[in-house]
């Protein structure tokens, strides 16, 4: 049968409108990306890097890892999830709310005591813990309160400092509390310190006092097919310029 020119050059102008519409879509494709606390603000700068180098639009949850993990567990429509530590990770691939062979790491962290600015540097830093109330995040099922709890319980004045302890639901809770002079000091992140101008670092925990501190990020079980493109993004030299302009370890650094 003859097929006209006029009908071929249609056909044609289908196929590419077609393809058009597709890669339109894949494009606009949002994905939602569930993250830490603790990565609050460079979370918003790899979602607008990402934004501008795939064209594809990031919607952030923010909140505690053990919130995030919970709800994902529960049915949210996560695309990806990213862990301040492993623990949810596995919680989450025991429950196989996860895709398979998706988990990365994407960066490190430090634990520090921070204090007011005004507060004055000869300070014993273990006092801190222990002569005064202090915040820090939940010790039972935040990262952050894990971390803080294990380094204590190794320099061996964990069962003094509890009692001392202002419980948050989050390390960004904790922070905040210190700003807001509710107490004299806070155990969070290095990099939490570098977001509140009010606060400073008074004492680094010595890094064999505690398991290391590391981001884990992993494809949600049947996330759109940009969670996987998200996760290479994050550990492209671009991302990992972004996570050390905010201070966090390169994925490097945090092995």
């Amino acid at each position: 049968m003859k097929v006209s020119n006029r009908n071929l050059i249609i056909a044609f102008g289908v196929f590419l409108l077609s393809a058009w519409h597709n890669s339109l879509v894949a494009a606009q494709e949002k994905l939602l990306v569930f993250a830490p606390a603790s990565m609050t603000d460079v979370m918003r700068s790899l979602a607008t890097s990402y934004t501008k180098t795939s064209g594809s639009d990031v919607q952030l949850s923010i909140a505690g890892t053990a919130q995030l993990a919970r709800q994902i567990d529960n049915g949210a429509p996560a695309d990806v999830f990213i862990s301040a530590d492993k623990f949810w990770v596995d919680w989450l691939k025991e429950r196989q709310r996860l895709a398979e062979n998706s988990v990365k790491v994407i960066a490190g962290n430090d634990l520090v005591i921070a204090v007011r600015n005004e507060t004055e540097n000869w300070i014993d830093p273990q006092a801190l813990l222990t002569d005064a109330r202090f915040a820090m995040a939940e010790p039972l099922s935040i990262p952050a309160g894990r971390y803080a709890r294990q380094a204590m319980e190794e320099l061996g004045i964990w069962k003094q400092a509890q009692t001392q302890a202002v419980f948050g639901e989050n390390v960004r809770v904790t922070l905040r509390q210190l700003a807001l002079g509710e107490v004299g000091a806070a155990v969070i992140y290095a990099t939490d310190v570098a977001v509140e101008p009010s606060v400073k670092t008074a004492w680094m925990f010595p890094a064999d006092s505690y398991d290391k501190v590391q981001y884990f990020a992993t494809v949600v079980d049947g996330a759109s097919r940009n969670g996987d493109k998200f996760l290479e993004f994050l550990l492209s030299k671009q991302a990992q310029n972004i996570l050390k302009t905010a201070g966090f370890k390169s994925v490097v650094e945090s092995r």
